[in-house]
C-alpha cells in the first residue's frame, strides 16, 4: 500500500497543506505521525477519506456535519438528497441566466423616442380591483396576497378623455378590455421622473398619425413598464406606449 506525505496529498487534490492539517485537527483524517520528525504519513485509506470529505464540502456540508455523517455506514441517501438540492440550484441558476439574457436582449432591441409599427395578437386585460389600489396606486401589500397578480405585469389603458384604468393581463374568457389583433403603433420612452411620463404620453397623443387614430371612440393607449429593459438602468425606467391604429 502506497503512502503519501502531506505535500503530495496537497498536490494530488490541489488544496493547501493547511486545509489537510485542519481536517486532521478536526479528527476527520487520522494519518500516522512520525514521533521523531512530526511529519504525517497518509495511507490510501486516508486519500479515499479525503476524497469523501472534499466531496461533502463541495455539496455544502460543514466540517461538524461531516463528522456526524461519518458515524453512518452508508451515504447513499445523503447523496440522493444532495443531488436533489444541487438540481434545485441548477434550475435556479438557469432561471437567473434566462432572466439576464432577456434583460440583455430587451436592452439591445429597445429603440427610444421613435414611433414604430408591429402586428399584435388579441390582448386581454382585467381591471385591477379597487381593494388592490390605494389612492390610484397599486397596494403592493394587498397584491402580495395573490399569486395571480404580479406587480410587474401592471399596465394602464388611457382613454381619449384622459382617464385611465389600471389593469393586469386577462384571459380570453376572463377580461374587461380587449385590444384586438391588428397593427399597432408603439413608442419606447426612458423616464426618470413621473412627470416625464405624462409629457411623453401627451407627445405621443399629439403626433399627427396617433391623433388621427385616436379619433375613433374606442381607441385607447396602452402604457406599461418594460421591466426587463428597465433593469438595465440605474435611475431610469422604460415605458412602452402602444395604440391600435387599425380600429
Amino acid at each position: 500500500m502506497q503512502n503519501y506525505s502531506i505535500s503530495e496529498l496537497a498536490r494530488i487534490f490541489k488544496i493547501t497543506k493547511y486545509t489537510i492539517r485542519h481536517y486532521v485537527d478536526e479528527g476527520l483524517l487520522s494519518p500516522e505521525k512520525n514521533s521523531v520528525s512530526g511529519y504525517y504519513t497518509f495511507s490510501e485509506t486516508d486519500l479515499y477519506r479525503l476524497y469523501q470529505i472534499l466531496t461533502f464540502r463541495k455539496i455544502g456540508y460543514a466540517v461538524k456535519d461531516i463528522k456526524k455523517l461519518f458515524e453512518q455506514d452508508n451515504f447513499t441517501d445523503v447523496f440522493r438528497v444532495a443531488e436533489a438540492k444541487v438540481q434545485d440550484q441548477i434550475n435556479s441558476l438557469l432561471a437567473t441566466k434566462r432572466t439576464i439574457h432577456t434583460i440583455i436582449q430587451s436592452q439591445e432591441n429597445t429603440k427610444f423616442d421613435k414611433i414604430a409599427f408591429a402586428e399584435r395578437d388579441d390582448r386581454f386585460f382585467k381591471q385591477v380591483p379597487d381593494n388592490l389600489l390605494a389612492e390610484e396606486q397599486l397596494n403592493l401589500l394587498e397584491i402580495a396576497k395573490f399569486d395571480s397578480y404580479q406587480p410587474e405585469n401592471v399596465c394602464y389603458l388611457i382613454k381619449s378623455n384622459g382617464n385611465y384604468d389600471t389593469c393586469f393581463p386577462g384571459k380570453s374568457d376572463d377580461y374587461h378590455y380587449v385590444m384586438p389583433k391588428g397593427d399597432y403603433a408603439y413608442k419606447n420612452v426612458l423616464i426618470q421622473e413621473e412627470q416625464e411620463l405624462y409629457n411623453q404620453i401627451e407627445s405621443f397623443k399629439n403626433d399627427s398619425f396617433i391623433k388621427n387614430a385616436l379619433s375613433t371612440d374606442n381607441s385607447v393607449i396602452l402604457c406599461y413598464e418594460n421591466i426587463f429593459s428597465s433593469l438595465a438602468y440605474n435611475q431610469a425606467t422604460v415605458f412602452t406606449l402602444g395604440l391600435n391604429y387599425d380600429c
